[in-house]
């Protein structure tokens, strides 16, 4: 029961203090309702007495009570739906901000990578989706208490025996309770599979990746993988829902016994002359009501405790989030620096992984220069561009910023003199002001800004096209969709909407470019590296296996394993006749043929 308090405790909080008018209005509609129930039983009995004793005006009197108390029973209930519905509309839409400041409200994103904590959003996602019917539940279970209360009462001024039925009422909510318990346990456990179904669901019917499975003829295979993971977590929901049922039937069996013998024990004070007809078929519509209000009563706490436990995942999260919640305090970054950045002992490590990705890395990465990262596959260059960023706390060693320790600079303060674009990066569709903006929001979308940015990335050919109030993509309106070079060339307009970054990253920039536009991109980071350089002294630092943009850089980094195996100009890399040259080698070759 401590579950189900903490439940409606908080939701009618949030409730409350998004529309007490709604809450209020609807919350009192239900429980006018709730009394109107018992009322029915009191008139039926009433109007039965009244022919009994040979009294019309009696019985007409309690006539029209029934009547109204029924009117009312049906009508207050619809009339708050049309409230508590609205509201609890509300209150879903609320916690869904919430779970989203949630996600990404930590300092750092290294918990992004764990699939426990996967498993844990995804489960607040599903929870979420329940909240508005248990805002509705919670409404009605307070006026079902209040029903069940009165009905008692009624029930116990005809004999205190009617006592035994109340307790055995209870006989099913602790049953249920403990059937909801042993359910969710099984559901949580199953989430991992439920995550794997969705993942599978969207692979099979997203857009990018229809024409790879039309091709390779792949649909049969997702479909029979998803078909299995469906058919183990049926299996095991199948096992909760026997146990859950069992255990609910055994408490309503119960009650039923307790039910029947209420009836007859009302039969027998007939016949003992200490009741009257109306008190008998008082006791069997308060039993019925009573049986009706307890098993709708279990219903609704199984709703409620279902979304305790959802809850309470919710306020777990809560918790760490405000451990670590983000620093706002720290020290600010240069305004301008010459020093760069230095790496001294670098480490990281990964959430659950048996090895560092990367190994004590000591580098300089002098102001004013551009740092190119190169290396196969898996070696840590990405990595390497999220902790310089700021998205990860290294494991070990640390990232001095014009000779300041970044561990020491405040998180916000430090990203807002960021910019970068990762291989991965977001394809926001929003109009093309909005998705160029978004990467610099104190220029509040001003058209110059944007249209700046577009021109710098050699994007404004798009601006001409879409318009900067014309949508991108089509996931949620008629908009233009983009080809994947397109894609890119609006999410470099974004990261160079940060006028004065100390420091730039950009992750394979060229990756979805043909020869054409990847030269264009090519042109817009040099001169953008200069910028950079020149205003501020800031460090230019990219990604790439092309090793035709890399001989561009000032100093080029070679990583291997996570450590640094070497490091020195393009043509200090070459005489050394080291992996560089090994890998220019190979590109050469492959370009001549």
């Amino acid at each position: 029961m401590r579950d189900v308090l903490f439940c409606l405790r908080r939701l009618f909080a949030i409730a409350w203090a998004l529309d007490r008018r709604r809450f209020a209005t609807g919350a009192t509609l239900l429980l006018l309702g709730a009394v109107a129930t018992p009322v029915v039983g009191l008139a039926a009995g009433g109007v039965v007495d009244g022919v009994d004793a040979g009294a019309p005006r009696s019985a007409t009197a309690w006539g029209v009570t029934l009547a109204v108390a029924l009117a009312g029973e049906l009508m207050l209930a619809h009339f708050a739906h049309l409230y508590y519905f609205e509201l609890a509309e509300l209150t879903e839409e609320r916690l869904n901000r919430d779970l989203v400041r949630l996600v990404n409200g930590s300092a750092h994103l290294d918990r992004s990578d764990d699939p426990a904590h996967a498993d844990r959003v995804d489960l607040l996602r599903q929870d979420v989706l329940q909240m508005r019917e248990t805002v509705q539940s919670g409404l009605q279970l307070g006026a079902t208490a209040v029903q069940v209360l009165l009905t008692a009462a009624v029930l116990v001024t005809l004999s205190p025996w009617f006592l035994l039925l109340i307790v055995a009422a209870v006989v099913p909510v602790v049953a249920g309770r403990r059937a909801e318990t042993q359910f969710q346990e099984t559901r949580e456990a199953q989430s991992t599979t439920t995550r794997g179904v969705r993942h599978l669901r969207r692979l099979a019917t997203s857009p990018g990746s229809q024409k790879e499975i039309r091709l390779s003829g792949g649909g049969d295979y997702l479909l029979r993988r998803q078909r299995d993971l469906l058919g183990g977590y049926r299996s095991a929901m199948a096992r909760a829902d026997r146990r859950y049922a069992l255990r609910r039937g055994l408490g309503q069996l119960a009650f039923g016994v307790a039910y029947v013998g209420a009836v007859v024990w009302a039969f027998e004070l007939v016949r003992q002359g200490r009741a009257s007809a109306g008190d008998v078929v008082l006791t069997v519509v308060l039993a019925t009501q009573l049986a009706t209000q307890m098993a709708t009563g279990i219903e609704l706490l199984g709703t409620v405790h279902r979304a305790a436990a959802g809850l309470r995942r919710f306020a777990a999260l809560e918790a760490e989030q405000t451990a670590e919640a983000l620093p706002t305090a720290g020290l600010p970054p240069a305004a301008a620096t010459d020093r760069g950045l230095r790496l001294e002992g670098l480490r990281f490590r990964y959430p659950g992984a048996d090895e560092d990705t990367l190994r004590g890395i000591d580098l300089d990465l002098p102001g004013g220069t551009s740092v190119a990262v190169v290396g196969e596959n898996g070696a840590g260059k990405s990595t390497l561009l999220k902790l310089l960023t700021g998205l990860y706390p290294p494991t070990g060693g640390r990232i001095l910023v014009g000779g300041t320790d970044l561990a020491e600079v405040a998180p916000d303060a430090w990203r807002e003199r960021t910019a970068a674009l990762h291989q991965d990066f977001a394809r926001v569709e929003l109009g093309l002001r909005e998705s160029v903006g978004i990467g610099h929001l104190p220029a509040g979308f001003a058209h110059e800004a944007v249209g700046a940015a577009l021109d710098r990335a050699r994007a404004d050919g798009l601006g001409e096209q879409v318009g900067l109030d014309g949508v991108l993509g089509t996931g949620y309106a008629d908009g233009r969709d983009l080809s994947g070079g397109q894609w890119q060339a609006v999410g470099f307009a974004r990261t160079l909407m940060r006028p004065d970054p100390l420091l730039l990253v950009l992750d394979e920039p060229g990756s979805a470019l043909d020869a054409l536009a990847e030269q264009r991109l090519v042109d817009a980071y040099q001169e953008t590296a200069r910028e950079v350089a020149a205003t501020v002294g800031g460090v230019t630092v990219f990604v790439t296996h092309r090793l035709s943009t890399v001989q561009l850089a000032d100093h080029i980094v070679v990583l291997e394993g996570g450590r640094v195996v070497e490091q020195g100009t393009h043509g200090q890399l070459l005489v050394a006749g080291g992996r560089y040259a090994d890998l220019w080698g190979l590109q050469a070759r492959a370009y001549a043929r």
